[in-house]
């Protein structure tokens, strides 16, 4: 997927997120439209604390989500993160997490760093390759709801795989 078409796509996941976090915070806004940078997707100002959205639908084929650390050669996202929380969409559930808690799981799993070339990318990024199955066990089975949830995606919603992949991500 090009660059342009995965930002698109990118966007349409931050706006249905937008939509649920906008149910219980209502000042919630995505911060980074226009923007080359920003500390994070969307800003929820009732909390003064930023979410990072993660959309890996490939990971429903793969089995891994890509946790990003490094690219073109210096930190990036969770390396650099000041989101309060990250939330990974990867097709059936919405992974929330503190990106500490990301941090320890890593550590306590002893994963290595990947270096590739992904969907959209220019360029060899670093990332951590990390079993989304053990990775939703690790939060049922060793988090409180404030350090990280599972939140299922309704077979409705536009972000449940089957929808999201019939309507956005055509031929992949």
């Amino acid at each position: 997927m090009e660059f342009k078409d995965s930002k698109k796509v990118g966007d349409i996941i931050e706006e249905e997120i937008l939509k649920i976090i906008k149910r219980k915070y209502p000042e919630a806004y995505i911060d980074d439209r226009g923007k080359k940078f920003s500390d994070w997707d969307i800003f929820i100002p009732e909390l003064n604390e930023g979410i990072e959205i993660k959309g890996d639908y490939m990971s429903q084929r793969t089995g891994n989500l890509v946790v990003e650390v490094e690219m073109y050669g210096r930190p990036s996202a969770l390396s650099v993160t000041k989101a309060k929380y990250w939330i990974f969409v990867e097709g059936n559930r919405l992974i929330w997490i503190k990106p500490i808690e990301i941090y320890r799981f890593i550590e306590q799993r002893g994963y290595s760093r990947a270096v590739f070339t992904g969907d959209g990318d220019t360029k060899m990024k670093k990332a951590y390759l990390i079993s989304h199955k053990d990775f939703v066990l690790h939060i049922h089975n060793n988090l409180d709801d404030i350090d990280g949830f599972i939140q299922r995606i309704p077979k409705s919603s536009p972000l449940h795989y089957d929808n999201f992949t019939k309507s956005y991500l055509k031929g992949d």
